[in-house]
């Protein structure tokens, strides 16, 4: 059978792909436009208590990369009358956890312990987030120090070869546009933030309109709501500030960037190659988790990142490690399996076995609490509906080879990017096989 007459084949309907179901959301929201959410789980003896802000390191000022992430971590030095020391000894004494996550789009801190304490979780994360010390422009230089000085560590220990090749990347598709740089930052990024960036870039960002409380747990909503309201009534709102980014500047072509190493010639170089990804939709998004498997799968043993995010222009990219003798081959083996990807539906066993692979690792997730208060706060930030969201996997099993093809083609009929990191000036020769090397010098 051709790969034509399978793309006109009715819809493939794997066995047994099982629901993806969520537990039932009741959704309140406060004067201030603050949405309040509960999923009761009776007999799970623990709460999560989210807050998610619907900002991230997105909004990092220009020159100050890192500045999301190290605001969200200052939210530990205190609030509402409680020092750093009170809020250690408030989770130590209910037996709970404070955790801080911040990507490109969100901001989530999340407070997990037992069922019975979560008056006092809720009322702790309200005084965190409503009225922290640390968004204050007088915050003393003393308090707000050990803050960065962490955040310096990290970003300096996150500074390694793969990581120096990945900036490269971005930096050279995306120029101006913020994606450019990393969650992270860099030591000279994160140690030009000052106590009056923390504060403002919270009094921008950080408001009740621009935000959500999600609660998850063995409680009920009318249990919590009045604490809840306590909590966060008074979180003044404001308007959310708008994204004015200049925009990437993506290769219309294949474009090919080579930073040779300093120093002694060493063994390997590090490859990159993607693009930028056409926008999703919410009728595409079970699409899009079937390719993504299917390019996972095809491009073996290169490492895929995909992500959608809330902005359009997001970025694909393929990564690996090889020799500088190997590297030319192996990039053009690559190039050949994305061509036949875009100019080719896959195979109706391929698209099979995709799907299986996205209903497994669902099924193989055993959500707790936590988890579900994370989950719920990625569909509050994306906009997306729940029970959407639990038919997701149905959607899934109707995915069909030309609806993987016709995505394929607008992903790869783009122009691609190709950074090749290490290696010696010579490799140059071997890599302009594929079109004109543009030299970066370290």
């Amino acid at each position: 059978m051709t790969n034509n007459a399978q793309a006109q084949q009715a819809p493939l309907k794997p066995e047994s792909l099982p629901d993806n179901e969520l537990p039932p959301v009741q959704r309140d929201t406060l004067l201030t436009g603050l949405p309040i959410l509960v999923t009761e789980r009776p007999g799970s003896t623990s709460v999560a208590v989210a807050v998610v802000i619907k900002v991230g390191a997105t909004f990092d000022r220009v020159g100050k990369a890192g500045l999301a992430r190290l605001t969200a971590e200052c939210i530990r030095g205190g609030g509402g009358g409680y020092d750093a020391e009170r809020v250690r000894l408030e989770l130590e004494e209910a037996e709970a956890q404070l955790q801080v996550d911040v990507d490109w789009d969100q901001t989530c801190l999340l407070v997990t312990g037992p069922a019975r304490q979560a008056a006092t979780l809720i009322d702790l994360l309200g005084r965190l987030v409503t009225t922290p010390d640390l968004a204050r422009r007088d915050v003393a230089e003393t308090r707000f120090k050990p803050f960065q000085e962490a955040a310096i560590a990290a970003a300096r220990a996150a500074q390694t070869e793969e990581a120096a090749a990945d900036a490269l990347f971005f930096q050279t598709l995306y120029d101006a546009h913020p994606y450019h740089h990393n969650l992270l930052g860099t030591p000279e990024s994160v140690a030009a933030i000052t106590p009056a960036d923390v504060a403002d870039f919270y009094r921008r960002h950080w408001l009740p309109n621009n935000a959500a409380v999600i609660i998850v747990g063995d409680i009920t909503a009318s249990q919590v709501r009045g604490v809840t309201r306590r909590a966060f009534g008074g979180w003044a709102k404001g308007k959310p500030a708008p994204a004015t980014f200049l925009p990437p500047n993506p290769p219309d072509q294949l474009r090919l960037v080579h930073q040779p190493q300093t120093g002694p010639s060493g063994g390997q170089v590090q490859v990159r190659l993607g693009g930028i990804l056409p926008e999703a939709t919410a009728e595409t998004r079970a699409t899009w988790l079937v390719l993504t498997e299917l390019l996972k799968r095809r491009c073996q043993p290169w490492q895929l990142t995909l992500s959608h995010r809330r902005l359009p222009d997001s970025p694909w990219m393929l990564s690996g490690v090889c020799t500088p003798e190997t590297a030319p081959a192996q990039i053009e083996r690559l190039l050949q399996l994305l061509s036949e990807l875009r100019d080719t539906p896959p195979g109706e066993a391929d698209v099979r076995a995709a799907q299986a692979a996205v209903a497994s690792a669902s099924r193989d997730r055993v959500p707790n609490n936590r988890d579900l208060a994370q989950r719920l706060a990625r569909l509050e930030t994306y906009g997306r509906s729940p029970t959407a969201e639990a038919d997701i996997l149905n959607r899934v099993a109707a995915v069909t080879p030309a609806d993987c093809h016709a995505l394929a083609r607008e992903m790869l009929g783009r122009g691609r990017l190709i950074i090749v990191s290490g290696g010696t000036a010579s490799l140059q020769a071997s890599l302009a096989k594929f079109g004109t090397v543009e030299t970066i010098q370290p």
